[in-house]
């Protein structure tokens, strides 16, 4: 992998991971055009290093909190919220990893945009509401199941909030801040486990966690402000396009 096709990587997933469009399915999908292979986890995870510094920045104020209490209520409900993940996530690494290369890639796209279409139909809340130690699990598990590539993390986190009754922006603000032990504990996971691949030396790997790292600043600060006023539903529509384009290509394009 040559540095330039680690910074277009970087920043696909940068923009992909906040965007709830599925960072994991669109680096599958990237590699594949640019002629790379199969993109490791290994060096997705390190992509998602980058996303992780880019949440810890935008979000400085609200990770400073709970950092400074431990044992609040909302760090209690991440914790809650992480279980679930990563018992989901890691049956689906240790027993299904052929999954996670792609085998159901556009399908997961399909589920993704009708995700975000049903949870346009859930009315706006105004106010936020205190989240309840059942609602945070139901997030977690979503969280986890959406490891597989095309169902997007976020997107899938955000549209089960949302569907529980919480407004579009605290839903977004609890999956960004969810992401952060996901990322973590994954990261030392993979890397320990399976490493980066390979044939992709250092300076790939430095060039994709800096261009993960500045399109993620601009992605998170971008989908918080885009959801105070308006909804999911265009995402959709791309998810569906791009699974029709897709469909098209695996059985008559063969491009790639």
């Amino acid at each position: 992998m040559t540095v330039l096709e680690a910074i277009i990587l970087g920043i696909i997933q940068g923009f992909t991971e906040f965007l709830p469009v599925s960072s994991s399915g669109h680096l599958l999908l990237a590699g594949r055009f640019l002629g790379v292979g199969e993109v490791s986890v290994g060096f997705e995870l390190v992509c998602h290093l980058g996303t992780l510094a880019a949440i810890l920045i935008v979000m400085r104020n609200e990770v400073f909190t709970l950092v400074k209490a431990p044992l609040s209520r909302p760090v209690r409900l991440l914790f809650v919220a992480s279980i679930p993940t990563a018992v989901i996530a890691g049956i689906l690494s240790f027993f299904f990893r052929d999954v996670l290369e792609g085998s159901l890639l556009v399908y997961c796209f399909i589920i993704t945009g009708i995700l975000l279409l049903c949870c346009g139909f859930a009315s706006p809340k105004k106010g936020e509401l205190p989240m309840t130690y059942p609602h945070a699990a139901a997030i977690g598990a979503a969280q986890g199941i959406a490891a597989l590539p095309g169902l997007s993390r976020s997107g899938t986190t955000i549209a089960v909030a949302t569907l529980l009754g919480y407004n579009r922006e605290q839903s977004a603000r609890f999956s960004f801040l969810l992401s952060v032990p996901v990322i973590v504990g994954s990261s030392i996971i993979e890397l320990c486990l399976h490493g980066v691949g390979e044939g992709i030396g250092a300076a790939a790997l430095m060039s994709a966690f800096a261009a993960s790292f500045i399109s993620g600043l601009v992605a998170v600060s971008f989908m918080l402000k885009l959801l105070r006023k308006r909804g999911m539903d265009g995402f959709a529509v791309y998810l569906f396009v791009l699974s029709v384009f897709l469909l098209i290509n695996d059985y008559a394009l063969h491009l790639f």
